[in-house]
């Protein structure tokens, strides 16, 4: 194969990457919007399926701008116009997606009892409680806000006290969660337990919070893809870690939700990208 072919090849590749990420978010969308609204009766688990929703939400929100910012950034200021790919931000959103995947799989996927469910429920709804109540109360309508916010958690670490999951924690642990601690597990932990390959739950995840950080090798890579003129390749590569993050959401999403299961189901041509790209993240621990 030429140096040509071999370029040829490439770009068809990269141009596919784009083509299945825009098929992927559309099926996540369709899904979402198909399987809606909730249909339990019982309001505790309306909320916590709620709460799930609000976070795919989030997710597919994230999505979308990693879409917006790769077909390129131009904006004029009075004196100089911006005209570039912003892949260093798309890199620190792809980082941001990832761990809404992994809140929505550890928090509403994974329990498979009502006490795993409310257990971990429970502490995430805590833990976002516990950080706004740190925060410095500027008026008197935040005070109040936060009046009830601390009603409301104390009525939480009840209800975890009285919950067999959380008492089978040691005392540390159990102190760790209610200072608002709502995971036990890391990131790559979490990861490795969804079916993500090592390449995703260690390397890339590590590349993209060093990203997230402004690490001097996340620096070095951001200036050199644009002296080089690789900023499409770079994207290229993010968009492909993203495509197996929004399968792999699709996926846990329609199993959760048996609504968005039916409508999977019926869509022979979205179920199997899907699996294609699920199986491509498997791959990887094969290929290392």
């Amino acid at each position: 194969m030429t140096q040509s072919e071999l370029e040829q090849l490439l770009e068809k590749f990269r141009a596919r990457i784009k083509q299945d990420y825009v098929k992927l978010l559309d099926l996540l969308a369709q899904v979402l919007r198909k399987s809606t609204p909730l249909s339990t009766t019982d309001l505790e688990d309306r909320e916590r399926l709620s709460m799930a929703l609000g976070l795919i939400n989030k997710f597919v929100e994230h999505a979308v701008t990693i879409l917006y910012l790769s077909r390129g950034t131009e904006q004029n200021l009075p004196s100089f116009k911006f005209s570039f790919i912003d892949s260093a931000s798309i890199d620190v959103l792809i980082r941001v997606a990832l761990e809404a995947f992994l809140t929505f799989h550890y928090v509403f996927y994974v329990p498979d009892t009502v006490e795993e469910r409310n257990y971990r429920y429970w502490a995430y709804k805590a833990a976002g409680i516990v950080e706004r109540q740190d925060f410095p109360a500027l008026t008197e309508k935040f005070k109040q806000k936060r009046a009830a916010d601390k009603e409301q958690l104390d009525k939480l670490h009840q209800q975890l006290r009285s919950n067999p999951v959380f008492r089978s924690l040691t005392d540390k642990q159990q102190g760790r969660i209610l200072k608002g601690e709502w995971r036990l597990k890391s990131w790559r932990e979490i990861a490795i337990d969804a079916g993500f390959s090592k390449m995703i739950a260690s390397d890339m995840y590590r590349l993209l919070s060093g990203c997230a950080h402004s690490s001097s090798l996340s620096v070095v890579q951001a200036v050199g893809a644009h002296i080089d003129r690789e900023d499409e390749q770079v994207i290229s590569s993010s968009m492909s870690t993203m495509n197996i993050v929004i399968a792999n959401m699709t996926k846990e999403y329609c199993r959760l939700f048996s609504k968005a299961q039916d409508i999977l189901s019926k869509d022979l041509a979205g179920k199997n990208l899907v699996e294609e790209w699920i199986q491509r993240d498997r791959l990887l621990d094969d290929i290392g």
